[in-house]
């Protein structure tokens, strides 16, 4: 489900000196986002993590914790975003990388990319590289149904009709395990469209303490979400 991004994130590096920090670390979305991706990863036999378009690290630093064992590594386009997360995972490894363009020269054991697929314009190159990259699982994640004019303020090309995203990772030769989709009644359709009311803002910037009680008492109502019915979509596959 495509449709034109009519004002792009001009500047995605200024977006990772402020703007994006607080909201990926304790934005109630993004929290749910980690505890979507914590239980999908939850396989055997993982000893080498990526994840693509890592941000500021939350995700990647979760992921540690649930395979301790495991080597981590991080990708991302600016070099803004890689110094804020080897701040948080210090003992990882980090890359700059173009998902559009290129892939890493290696494998991994799992191969995590959250919220990255709506933003790139040729997201089928996208999928390819991640498979490229992926030796034993892969999980993407992003948001389908109606595109609301919020998301296309913050660099969303589209936002994905029902199974397109399971349908492109078979396509690359993956097997599908599980899908997602999350976020019925409460985040979708309900706090998008409130979002899209107030233009997203409130969601970006720096959480002070009145923001912080809002997002936690989001996080906790967003429990009551429905994990088969819903926009915000998690696929995992596996590579046979």
């Amino acid at each position: 489900m495509v449709e034109n991004s009519t004002t792009p994130i001009k500047d995605y590096e200024a977006a990772w000196s402020g703007e994006w920090d607080d909201m990926r670390r304790l934005g109630p979305t993004a929290r749910h986002m980690r505890r979507i991706i914590t239980t999908l990863a939850r396989q055997p036999g993982i000893g080498t993590i990526l994840d693509v378009g890592c941000g500021e690290g939350s995700l990647l630093r979760d992921l540690g914790r649930l395979h301790p064992q495991a080597s981590l590594a991080g990708a991302e386009l600016v070099e803004q975003g890689i110094a804020l997360a080897r701040r948080r995972v210090p003992e990882g490894r980090f890359f700059q990388l173009d998902l559009e363009k290129s892939h890493l020269p290696e494998r991994f054991d799992l191969v995590v990319c959250t919220d990255v697929v709506e933003h790139i314009v040729d997201d089928d190159s996208a999928f390819r590289h991640l498979a490229a990259m992926t030796g034993g699982y892969l999980i993407v994640s992003t948001l389908q149904g109606r595109m609301r004019r919020f998301e296309r303020n913050v660099g969303h090309i589209r936002n994905y009709g029902h199974g397109e995203v399971a349908s492109k990772m078979a396509a690359n030769g993956l097997s599908i395990v599980r899908t997602v989709e999350w976020g019925f009644p409460l985040y979708s359709p309900l706090y998008r469209n409130l979002n899209n009311g107030m233009n997203g803002a409130g969601t970006t910037g720096e959480f002070g303490p009145l923001r912080r009680l809002a997002a936690e008492g989001l996080y906790q109502l967003f429990r009551l979400n429905s994990w088969r019915k819903g926009d915000y979509v998690a696929v995992l596959a596996k590579r046979p």
